[in-house]
């Protein structure tokens, strides 16, 4: 492991840190005669139209979370086309006063999407294996390269394909400046969540490959060479398997190590005209990014939990689509039942199949809840450890004033302190008021630094992670007729300070809040993709 590695990450965080009167470094503006493209196109290449879903797929909300019991459906456009459709494709455009912008399934921070995907196909419905591109604006496949004949076939007898995720930061260095890194982390992983989802209504699998480097990925899919501004370098995040059945990895690491240099012959699109350098954001995806991913194995996690389809009557294509993120909230509305919230919470837990198998590692988040208006709970700080082997680190390391107080009988959930915090969660997470007038709001405390000390390959995972839970939190504020928003702009020390936290042992990585939103009938909806027909 490099120790100098290690120490740009560490100093990276320190510096990205939002603090009261000192924000972390951005351009201070909103330059909108610039702001950079939200899609990837490549210029001349060959396109392969993917079909819409025309039926509602009629499965029940727990396949949200559980492995569906269906017979897994064949690779075919159809199939593949479904599966980024729900994951990674729009789901509504606003308009506002002339204004119109698309949104999507997955959700992205200011809603300015850094995650490009990118497959390798087997020959699929008479087209050639090929490398492709998914662009989500016009819903197609854009044909980067062809995969030679060998490789092709070897391809073909796996029942599966890689799939990689990439990130563009100057997507959000744009808005964000420095900051941008952890941004395009955590959406990464609302993005993996999403597509997991997604397989799994299909009756597939999907994990991340943790064998295959950044450096392979690039080589593979040639971000390098068809990317040729500086400002806007692509970025390797993982490459995963879909598969149809249980994958064999050792053959699937073979395949790539014995897969030839594909002959890519087209160029990327320019996003802006007008670039602001952030030299650190490269340093730390190089740092954070050099080494294959070396994180524990899960462990699974027992789980109390009452018969989830009985809770919820939508299906979980409609709560895909709908989901969206609250600008605001009515606190006197803004209020849930105490099993709504501990269902809410153990969907959250490592134990549940869907979305945590997309990544197959121990758990290293932990929950620190806002609690503000749950019916049957005394409003209060709490902590819902994810981890059971957190749970004495924790008590060793956080305010020995805290009462560690058990509420539920085998659940972990935790009273630390009672009392009406919403003017100290508004506060820790920059003054937002979305954070204090909600049912409640969270911090997702990472166990940070002996993670690290394995490699500086935990620290992106760690935010992938942050996405996962996130992602679930969503559909499930949606579920039961709540809303939530993903707050990325929170103070960290002062969270760490109110914890007790003296160190760097436990980071505030990602904030969450979860209420009744306020829809704004200023904004028109249109339907995904209304521009197509």
């Amino acid at each position: 492991m490099s120790q100098a590695a290690l120490q740009t990450i560490k100093d990276y965080h320190q510096q990205t840190k939002h603090q009261p009167g000192r924000y972390a470094r951005s351009p201070g503006y909103m330059d909108w005669a610039n702001q950079p493209l939200p899609y990837r196109l490549y210029e001349g290449a060959p396109q392969i139209p993917l079909p819409l879903l025309q039926q509602t797929k009629d499965l029940p909300y727990s396949a949200l979370f559980q492995r569906v019991e269906k017979k897994a459906e064949s690779i075919s456009i159809a199939s593949i086309a479904s599966m980024l459709e729900l994951s990674l494709g729009l789901s509504a455009w606003k308009e506002y006063q002339g204004s119109e912008w698309a949104l999507r399934i997955n959700p992205s921070s200011g809603n300015l999407h850094p995650t490009e995907c990118y497959l390798l196909l087997p020959e699929v419905d008479q087209q050639a294996a090929a490398s492709v591109h998914y662009n989500p604006y016009v819903h197609l496949l854009e044909q980067r390269a062809t995969i030679p004949d060998d490789a092709a076939q070897s391809l073909k007898k796996m029942d599966g394909f890689p799939l990689m995720l990439s990130s563009i930061a100057w997507r959000e260095a744009w808005k964000y400046g420095e900051r941008a890194y952890r941004y395009c982390q955590h959406d990464l992983g609302h993005a993996l969540a999403a597509l997991n989802i997604a397989c799994n209504l299909n009756g597939w699998q999907i994990q991340v490959l943790p064998n295959i480097s950044d450096e392979k990925a690039e080589s593979v899919f040639a971000l390098a060479q068809s990317n040729g501004v500086q400002a806007e370098t692509e970025f390797a995040d993982c490459v995963c398997w879909v598969s149809r059945t249980t994958p064999d990895l050792v053959a699937i690491d073979q395949w790539f190590d014995r897969l030839p240099k594909l002959n890519y012959a087209h160029s990327a699109n320019q996003l802006s005209k007008v670039h602001i350098d952030w030299p650190t954001i490269h340093q730390v995806f190089s740092s954070s990014h050099q080494e294959r991913l070396t994180l524990t194995p899960a462990k699974k996690t027992s789980v109390i939990d009452p018969d989830t389809n009985s809770l919820c009557t939508a299906n979980a294509e409609t709560l895909i689509r709908q989901r969206r993120s609250a600008q605001s909230y009515d606190q006197a509305s803004s209020h849930l039942p105490l099993n709504t919230f501990l269902h809410n919470l153990q969907k959250t837990l490592p134990g549940n199949t869907i979305p945590f198998s997309v990544l197959p590692f121990e758990a290293q988040l932990d929950l620190v809840l806002f609690v503000h208006n749950v019916q049957g709970l005394e409003s209060g700080l709490y902590i819902w450890v994810r981890n059971e082997a957190h749970l004495p680190l924790l008590k060793a390391q956080m305010d020995s004033d805290f009462e560690w107080t058990e509420v539920i009988k085998q659940q972990p959930l935790y009273l630390l302190q009672s009392g009406n915090l919403r003017r100290i969660a508004t506060a820790v997470s920059c003054q937002q008021d979305i954070a204090g007038e909600s049912a409640f709001s969270l911090a997702m405390l990472a166990n940070f630094a002996a993670p690290l000390e394995k490699s500086p390959s935990c620290y992106p995972t760690l935010y992938w992670e942050s996405g996962l839970i996130g992602q679930v939190l969503y559909l499930q504020a949606e579920a039961f007729g709540l809303r939530g928003t993903g707050i990325g702009c929170f103070f960290d020390d002062q969270v760490h300070q109110l914890l007790g936290l003296k160190d760097d042992q436990w980071q505030s990585l990602y904030h969450f809040t979860v209420g009744k939103a306020i829809d704004d009938v200023r904004i028109a909806s249109k339907p995904a993709y209304f521009h197509l027909k």
